[in-house]
């Protein structure tokens, strides 16, 4: 439900849509469909996102999953109103603000490119290690590594790298692989996954601490894919750590703890 300049309000309906080749992670959410027609139709004329509501076949309710609440953020009100039902009982509604679906969001959400850069290059004046010395080695390790991706800054100004501090001390480090095409992007912290996995199944480890870091210093939490795959796959009390809007450290979180109401995720890959 959205507010036009003019005072009348509307509203824009959608489905989620899968496609029908078996790669499953080209599917995509009803919300960010409903979103993408706002964005198109009524945002460029001042329309104000007012209200989100996701109702599923499921019984019980189901909140939006962390893409649609990613991208939600990126570009709404920290109080649009998030509602929940299930075909159950629709009337069994709950109704949430956006910022309490997706904890520590980027810094630069609801800016452009130009504007995130100018940002980032005004943060990095006041950014300083964390004070956790396995967080600060995981920072340091990422922050190198995000260094050295600056030839990727031709397809977005921005660029991330990644490291996971384990149980023993150890480190493994990731660049993100940016794609032309930005949905293809494979993010830093999703590409640790394999290091994270292979070091529970093969050493009997799990990660300690993720530090996901920027060509410019800052520390963001995992993005919205990262986290999912984080704690469907039994990592969820990896501590997280980012900063905040101005700069200074934002206090750690685990994986589990980055996607609050999100009972949908309890699923036994084992």
């Amino acid at each position: 439900r959205f507010r036009r300049a003019d005072g009348t309000h509307g509203t824009i309906e959608a489905v989620n849509s899968e496609p029908h080749d078996a790669n499953i992670r080209g599917a995509i959410c009803a919300e960010r469909i409903a979103l993408s027609r706002f964005q198109g139709e009524e945002a460029g004329r001042g329309a104000k996102l007012q209200r989100v509501v996701c109702v599923t076949d499921a019984p019980g309710k189901i909140f939006p999953g962390p893409l649609c609440r990613e991208f939600l953020t990126s570009v709404c009100d920290a109080d649009v109103e998030v509602v929940a039902s299930g075909s159950g009982n629709p009337s069994a509604w709950e109704a949430l603000p956006l910022r309490e679906l997706f904890p520590l969001p980027s810094p630069y959400r609801r800016r452009k490119q130009d504007e995130m850069v100018e940002l980032a290059k005004s943060l990095s004046l006041k950014l300083a290690p964390p004070n956790d010395e396995g967080a600060a080695a995981a920072y340091a390790a990422a922050s190198s590594a995000a260094q050295r991706s600056a030839r990727q800054s031709s397809v977005f100004p921005i660029c991330f790298a990644a490291a996971v501090r384990f149980g023993d001390g150890s480190l493994s480090v990731a660049r993100e692989l940016k794609g032309i095409e930005y949905g293809c992007t494979v993010d830093a912290v999703s590409l640790l996954l394999p290091a994270i996995v292979s070091a529970k199944e093969e050493r009997g480890i799990g990660p300690d601490c993720i530090m996901q870091v920027d060509s410019f210093g800052l520390a963001h939490a995992p993005f919205a894919a990262a986290r999912s795959l984080l704690v469907e796959h039994g990592f969820g009390s990896a501590r997280l750590f980012a900063h905040g809007d101005g700069g200074e450290w934002a206090p750690s979180i685990t994986a589990l703890e980055s996607l609050p109401h999100a009972d949908f995720q309890n699923i036994d890959f084992s």
